[in-house]
């Protein structure tokens, strides 16, 4: 009796001692986070985005349509942002950033130098919201085969970050009125192309010229057309393409 008793409390001990260890962890994280987040020199990261992109990133058409100040978190950076830029193109949605330092690093080592590219088709998606810990207005964007992408607006560039997203959902918006209004043109032009043809014939025609005209043969005039023969008579109209099935 007295060891199982012994046994109980040593189960409860150690359960609290989790317990107080994984509380102790994640306090320790919270803390870190809000106390101790750091970013790279934001002015230098943007002045870097901006000299990255005009060095021969962009492609021969493509121009920028908005751009917003972001910063975004790498798991193996928990502590520290990537500052940078958030370009939407007529292309592409393009995100150039410079990644933490290590403390190790010379001063003058070179930046290194974060991007992210997403097609900027119907397929991209992109959902503002609150981002790490909700403490930053951001945006989740995601696209097929391509890897996801968060990134949260810096200081009060909320207003452009929005304006971004509205940008790029009006262009998909009209995508997607486009390719409904091909698609019902190309069904309008393939039902006409199945109508039947109809010709009046004029003076100075004939069954045989009639039927050169339109790629047919007078065999298949008078089949269409119930005709005897190759009489043809000023004002009569003749079938020279039946209806597609």
């Amino acid at each position: 009796m007295k060891e199982s008793e012994s046994l109980y409390r040593s189960f409860r001990f150690l359960k609290k001692a989790v317990i107080g260890l994984a509380v102790a962890l994640v306090a320790l994280l919270l803390f870190g986070y809000f106390f101790f987040m750091r970013h790279v020199d934001a002015p230098k990261a943007w002045t870097a985005a901006d000299r990255e992109l005009q060095g021969g990133m962009l492609s021969y058409g493509e121009k920028v349509e908005r751009k917003a100040k972001v910063f975004m978190r790498r798991p193996s950076d928990y502590y520290r942002g990537a500052n940078g830029l958030l370009y939407a193109t007529n292309e592409r949605l393009i995100f150039i950033g410079v990644a933490p330092g290590s403390k190790f690093e010379s001063e003058d080592a070179p930046p290194l130098i974060l991007s992210q590219e997403f097609p900027n088709d119907t397929l991209l998606v992109m959902r503002t919201g609150r981002l790490y810990f909700l403490t930053a207005h951001g945006v989740r964007v995601s696209h097929p085969g391509v890897a996801s992408g968060e990134f949260a607006a810096v200081g009060s560039q909320d207003a452009a970050l929005d304006s971004l997203v509205d940008y790029i959902n009006a262009v998909h918006e009209t995508q997607r009125k486009d390719a409904a209004a091909e698609r019902r043109l190309r069904a309008a032009v393939d039902a006409l192309i199945k109508e039947p043809l109809y010709y009046t014939v004029k003076r100075g025609d004939a069954l045989f010229s009639i039927a050169r005209k339109f790629d047919a043969t007078p065999d298949q005039l008078r089949q269409w057309n119930q005709l005897e023969g190759d009489r043809v008579l000023i004002g009569q109209h003749l079938l020279v393409k039946p209806r597609k099935k």
